[in-house]
């Protein structure tokens, strides 16, 4: 089983292409274009604003840029993978994963419990709040919100919304309202505008690329120690970030280098081991910078550590047959 969920992990880290991060981006704007309307004070907002994306560790202005310098173009040019390290983004990360994967939402990819995911789904539903005239549109946001919504009613065996199932079967609503239909033959049982969870589960599961939930068979830590003492080999102990990507020796190199540290004492290094030892050093958590799934590359800071053998990360034995 432990396999079997590393295994939907790693599809989930390779195939997730879902842009919620850019939408936290677009409503910190939108707090911020807010906050000037009520300060009547340009200048002190911006001076909040820059401050904010400071405090984020987010990057400054390149060095070569020409024009505004603005807290508004500031934010506006900051780059998805950037956007990604946000806890708000980090969390829907997790809840996509949740929704569409069926896995854990535990920041260290450990288990977690139903309440665990009620949680954060309340956690992120109070920070996007309502849709208003002079909020901007969160449609990844949205559509990742409402199919883990759906996901947590079908693992509690309750009726799903139809607007929550088409998010989750990731259709169009007018599409799942014909899907509902009586004389469609689906199969689904609507009543009061929801569907049966036994209906939604079997209508999912026929339409061939839906995947059941397996978040409660994640590794607890325990079992991970006790899976490193048991394999054979150099055991490396590899950062992992919320996103549970890894800091890898093939995928976190650029131009023969890996990059670590905060952005304003960044380092670059060119042998991996080195690397993973200054990151096992660093406090008060390892950063390094890796491509996110649209290539766009950002620091991640690591919320665990996980053992790997140097076959498995690819590594040549140790010069001189060092263990």
């Amino acid at each position: 089983m432990a396999q079997d969920y590393e295994s939907r992990q790693n599809e989930f880290g390779a195939t997730y292409t879902d842009y919620e991060a850019d939408d936290v981006g677009k409503l910190i704007i939108n707090a911020g274009d807010r906050l000037a309307a009520l300060c009547l004070d340009e200048s002190a907002v911006d001076a909040a604003m820059k401050c904010l994306h400071r405090t984020l560790d987010l990057p400054d202005f390149p060095s070569d840029h020409v024009g505004d310098r603005s807290w508004r173009t500031l934010w506006k040019q900051t780059g998805t993978g950037d956007l990604e390290r946000l806890p708000l983004a980090q969390k829907l990360t997790s809840l996509n994963a949740y929704a569409h994967f069926g896995l854990s939402l535990a920041a260290d990819g450990g288990s977690c419990t139903i309440g665990d995911i009620k949680r954060v789904v309340e956690i992120v539903t109070a920070a996007i709040g309502q849709p208003a005239a002079d909020r901007p549109q969160t449609e990844e946001i949205d559509k990742t919100l409402l199919a883990a919504q759906g996901r947590l009613a079908l693992d509690e065996d309750a009726p799903i919304t139809l607007d929550q199932l088409a998010a989750l079967a990731r259709i169009g609503i007018k599409s799942m309202r014909n899907a509902a239909a009586p004389s469609s033959g689906s199969g689904l049982e609507v009543k009061d505008g929801a569907v049966s969870a036994a209906s939604a589960l079997k209508w999912l599961t026929a339409r061939g690329n839906f995947k059941t939930s397996i978040w409660r068979h994640a590794a607890t830590p325990a079992s991970t120690i006790e899976s490193a003492h048991q394999a054979e080999g150099e055991i490396l102990w590899v950062p992992f970030a919320s996103d549970k990507t890894e800091f890898h020796p093939s995928t976190c190199q650029r131009a023969g280098k890996y990059t670590i540290g905060p952005k304003d004492s960044e380092q670059t290094m060119t042998d991996y081991r080195q690397a993973l030892d200054r990151l096992a050093r660093m406090r008060p958590a390892p950063l390094w910078r890796r491509p996110n799934t649209v290539g766009n590359w950002g620091t991640v800071t690591a919320v665990g550590f996980r053992p790997r053998t140097a076959e498995e990360l690819g590594l040549p034995p140790r010069s001189g047959g060092e263990k």
